[in-house]
């Protein structure tokens, strides 16, 4: 998946393949959070084949969202439950090893550090979680504090906006600064009811919609812009 501002902010793949620490949530039932290469990765209650985890960005999205059974919001809501704070991204991803279907969720908690929490896509159950402990924890951690100082409209509004000028459903979001300017934007991924994924990139200032494409790989739609 392309989910800019989360890629930005902690690569997913990154997270799948070295999350190191993890706290289980809840009863002992909670998977236990893969490790590194050679860990368990994480056992959702929904799995994508092997033919779908090789498909294309847009076709994986497809796929995904046919699989799952909570939305975005209801995966923020379970991670922040778990962790209170403020959520800076999400994404439907599967699990490279055995193709478990989870969202995963960043939070900068009330303890001023950067969270990572895993959600069954099937089921909402917490897989597991870890605080950022690397050698940059602490400077990304800054980082994402200045970002949630600067948005005025949280990931809520963010979705509602992209989707109202792209109906379909949100596959991932994240905050981030404007490449251009510095500025605090939201970088929201919809698979639209047309079937495309739509990149839509939101003002986390006022709420504007500052730009919306279709994705690359829609082969069939080479203007590329919907605006």
């Amino acid at each position: 998946m392309k989910a800019n501002a989360k890629r930005t902010l902690t690569p997913r793949a990154a997270v799948l393949a070295t999350a190191a620490a993890v706290a289980l949530i809840g009863s002992t039932s909670a998977a236990t959070a893969f490790a590194d290469d050679d860990g368990p990765a994480p056992q959702s209650s929904v799995q994508l084949s092997q033919k779908e985890r090789h498909l294309d960005d847009t076709a994986k999205d497809r796929a995904q969202v046919k699989a799952d059974k909570i939305s975005q919001s209801e995966a923020t809501a379970k991670a922040l439950k778990a962790v209170p704070g403020t959520a800076t991204s999400a994404e439907l991803d599967n699990a490279d090893r055995n193709g478990s279907l989870i969202w995963e969720v960043d939070i900068l908690g009330k303890d001023h550090k950067n969270h990572d929490v895993t959600i069954d896509a099937g089921n909402g159950k917490v897989l597991n979680q870890h605080t950022d402990r690397d050698d940059d924890a602490a400077q990304d951690a800054a980082e994402t504090q200045a970002l949630v100082k600067a948005d005025k409209i949280g990931h809520g509004k963010a979705t509602d906006k992209a989707l109202k000028a792209v109906p379909g459903t949100v596959v991932s979001y994240g905050l981030d600064d404007n490449d251009r300017n510095g500025s605090a934007v939201w970088e929201v991924d919809v698979l639209g009811k047309d079937h495309k994924s739509h990149d839509i990139t939101v003002d986390a200032a006022g709420g504007k919609i500052l730009n919306q494409h279709v994705d690359q790989d829609d082969k069939d739609n080479n203007d590329g812009d919907d605006d």
